[in-house]
């Protein structure tokens, strides 16, 4: 299928939205009224949310999809429609909207609302139709039409073989799409290409509040949409280079065989009067980290530090009950290979009762606009390494 009536079939042009007008006769039909959404039916579609949207795959290559506008027309339905030059009968106006987004490489997002005829039964039920195509797949993307109500989409089945319509195969109150964590999320399945398409998208994943949030291939690749950049509100603690906890920002570690996400909050949040960001639930001021244990709180510790040789110590529990620190020291200030800026520490436990140190000590190395690169624990009383954690993949939203 052409890509150009791939998009006329969901009644979106990327210029200009055409509706139908009725045509002058002899004899004019009368209109029998009109359906238009209302704004709670238009919520169903959120966008234009963002200007550009950008899509991060499992295999890390990306698409950039720009808006290319949102539009409304009223389309006309006629009770005698093939009847083109002379009396068509009566009519119903009918709204569609439409959105869309493109990328420079003509991969498509397609958005389209709309009314069935209301000649043909259904009057009144609101369809929205949802195209995702990526220019390497051709016809083997995504098409698929559902049925809506404000804040609800509906699954739409007109057979049985599953030929056309679209299927809601699930409904997320908490779903991680990549890494990072999403709220109210419909998992939709169009209808099936296996018989022509050794690779397809086979799932779309779609929040009523941002829109499509993630898709999958039937090969296993996945996309999830890299969050917007969040502006930060007046007098908020703004990250520092070598802790860069911008809202929405993530790391990807691998420790062995397992991997695991550390990721800052989503926005800004209010603290004991701060308005900052956190890091794996944990408050953060710049280089400070709140640390509480139960109702004792010890307050802001130090996470990092920019000065060669800074050193500083952390309580591990209550102090009356579990009288043992941890030391941190500055140990480098340098560039690594790369010529990047990178701070080194290390850490280990300091046990008052009995008096002495555990031979465990953890290093760190964090680089400057990325975070912490590289942590690993050593056993130095028989020099062996217990675990490294090394960073994979990051994404700074600043």
């Amino acid at each position: 299928m052409k890509k150009s009536l791939i998009i006329l079939a969901f009644g979106f042009c990327l210029v200009v939205l055409f509706s139908c007008k009725k045509k002058d006769s002899s004899t004019s039909g009368s209109s029998l009224g009109s359906y238009s959404f209302t704004s709670s039916d238009l919520t169903v579609l959120p966008y234009p949310t963002y200007d550009t949207l950008i899509f991060k795959s499992t295999e890390q290559d990306s698409i950039l999809y720009t808006f290319r506008g949102r539009s409304s027309a009223m389309k006309t339905f006629f009770e005698h429609p093939g009847n083109p030059v002379g009396y068509q009968g009566n009519y119903y106006s009918c709204e569609e909207n439409s959105s869309g987004f493109i990328s420079q490489n003509s991969d498509y997002l397609i958005f389209n609302l709309h009314y069935s005829d209301p000649f043909l039964g259904n009057a009144g039920k609101k369809y929205f139709n949802i195209g995702v195509m990526i220019s390497s797949l051709e016809s083997c993307s995504f098409f698929a039409q559902f049925r809506f109500e404000p804040d609800t989409l509906l699954s739409y089945l007109p057979n049985t073989s599953f030929t056309s319509g679209g299927y809601v195969k699930a409904f997320y109150y908490a779903l991680t799409i990549g890494p990072r964590l999403y709220e109210n999320v419909y998992e939709l399945v169009g209808p099936s290409s296996t018989s022509y398409c050794p690779a397809f998208i086979d799932r779309v994943y779609y929040s009523i509040n941002q829109g499509i949030v993630g898709f999958s291939l039937n090969t296993g690749k996945k996309w999830f949409l890299l969050p917007a950049k969040v502006p930060p509100p007046v007098n908020a603690v703004t990250p520092r280079p070598y802790l860069p906890v911008y809202p929405a920002s993530y790391w990807i570690y691998k420790t062995g065989d397992v991997t695991t996400v550390s990721s800052a909050s989503n926005s800004y949040v209010n603290f004991k009067g701060l308005t900052l960001t956190t890091l794996d639930g944990q408050p953060i001021n710049q280089y400070e980290g709140f640390v509480s244990y139960g109702t004792y709180e010890a307050g802001w510790v130090p996470v990092l530090s920019e000065t060669l040789g800074a050193t500083w110590e952390m309580i591990l529990g209550n102090p009356n009950t579990n009288p043992n620190t941890r030391v941190f020291r500055v140990m480098q200030k340098t560039v690594d290979s790369r010529i990047d800026s990178v701070i080194i520490l290390k850490s280990f436990v300091y046990h008052k009762a009995p008096l002495y140190t555990n031979s465990l000590q953890v290093w760190q190395t964090f680089k400057k606009n990325v975070g912490l690169v590289f942590e690993c624990m050593v056993d130095t009383a028989v020099n062996d390494t217990i675990y490294k954690k090394i960073l994979i993949d990051y994404h700074i939203n600043h």
